[in-house]
């Protein structure tokens, strides 16, 4: 092949990556360093806590908790949505999306899941969990869990509804993860070996990590399901380096990035967003997110969203900062730079 062809063939390559829906086109966006407000979603009353699970092309379910339904209480609604990382004035929206895309389809208990949360009391940090963010081990079996944590008894207990054999189970309580305490915020880890959450059983709110084990060691597969709702093996360690004196919440993994939130001493005022990154086996210290990010107000529950569909971490967050629609709204914008 001569120097020409090769050259031709190198030209049509780069017109392929770089054109808008070419085939080997990126769908990585530009980093977002605005904070956007998600102003369809957004209303007069408090909303926030929200998760957003998604596939490669950015569909996805958009969780959160709100006072619009019940006023006095937080209860889960959801929006069927798609996050279109090339219009920063509207990157994330119910208007180009509907209930016909295959991907929303598959995620139609999202809604009747819901249902089974609401009532008189406050509903948090919801967790929606599929066969697309878990790795199963070669088991086919169809994994569908919402997480979240209710004051129903009192104290925050973190529930679980999920599907067993065509049946849907819950809620429930997942008994290894709570206390007498407050007990909120889970987070499950790709592998499902690790859950992460917040607990105040020893005063303030900590974050903790649960590794938990349930190998089947007659044919070697893990029984997913068993393994993050009653796991035959389950420790509960605090993660001391990312606690402080003050409250550390809402931990929320991607990759090797833990963010969270916490109200400690040297942050801009009310609750931060912080984050720590993960190396080898050690967390570095947490570090604020910024002036950027972080206002006087409170900066609260941020989630990661799409790792897999940015190459940068792209985060929800929720504040009570002026210039909302009231109360706390939910925001949107890029973590750091780069994973």
């Amino acid at each position: 092949m001569n120097l020409h062809r090769l050259f031709l063939i190198f030209c049509i390559c780069c017109l392929l990556w770089a054109c808008p829906g070419g085939i080997f086109s990126s769908i990585d966006g530009n980093f977002i360093d605005k904070i956007i407000p998600l102003t369809e979603f957004n209303s007069e009353f408090d909303d926030y806590n929200s998760t957003l699970p998604m596939n490669k092309s950015g569909e996805g379910f958009l969780v959160f908790s709100s006072k619009r339904d019940k006023k006095d209480y937080f209860n889960l609604v959801s929006f069927p949505v798609k996050v279109d990382n090339n219009d920063e004035r509207n990157p994330i929206a119910t208007s180009i999306i509907g209930y016909g895309s295959d991907y929303i389809s598959s995620h139609n208990f999202v809604p009747s899941y819901i249902a089974k949360t609401s009532g008189n009391h406050n509903v948090l940090g919801p967790y929606v969990l599929t066969n697309n963010n878990l790795l199963t081990y070669g088991n086919s079996q169809k994994n569908q869990f919402l997480y979240y944590a209710d004051d129903s008894t009192g104290n925050l207990d973190i529930k679980v509804i999920y599907q067993k054999n065509n049946e849907t189970i819950g809620p429930v309580n997942v008994d290894f993860l709570n206390s007498t305490k407050d007990d909120a915020y889970p987070f499950i880890s790709q592998l499902g070996d690790k859950i992460y959450f917040c607990s105040n059983r020893d005063g303030n709110f900590d974050i903790y990590e649960a590794t938990v084990g349930d190998k089947n060691n007659t044919n070697n597969k893990t029984n997913i399901t068993q393994q993050i709702t009653q796991p035959l093996e389950s420790k509960i360690e605090k993660m001391s380096v990312l606690c402080s004196q003050f409250d550390d919440k809402c931990p929320f993994l991607s990759y090797n990035i833990l963010v969270f939130t916490s109200n400690r001493a040297g942050g801009f005022g009310g609750y931060d967003i912080y984050y720590s990154i993960q190396k080898g086996e050690k967390w570095s210290e947490p570090n604020n997110a910024g002036s950027r990010i972080n206002t006087e107000y409170d900066e609260y529950r941020p989630v990661i969203i799409g790792q897999n569909s940015f190459n940068f971490p792209l985060m929800i967050f929720s504040s009570n900062r002026k210039g909302g629609k009231g109360g706390f709204d939910l925001y949107m914008t890029g973590l750091i730079k780069s994973y």
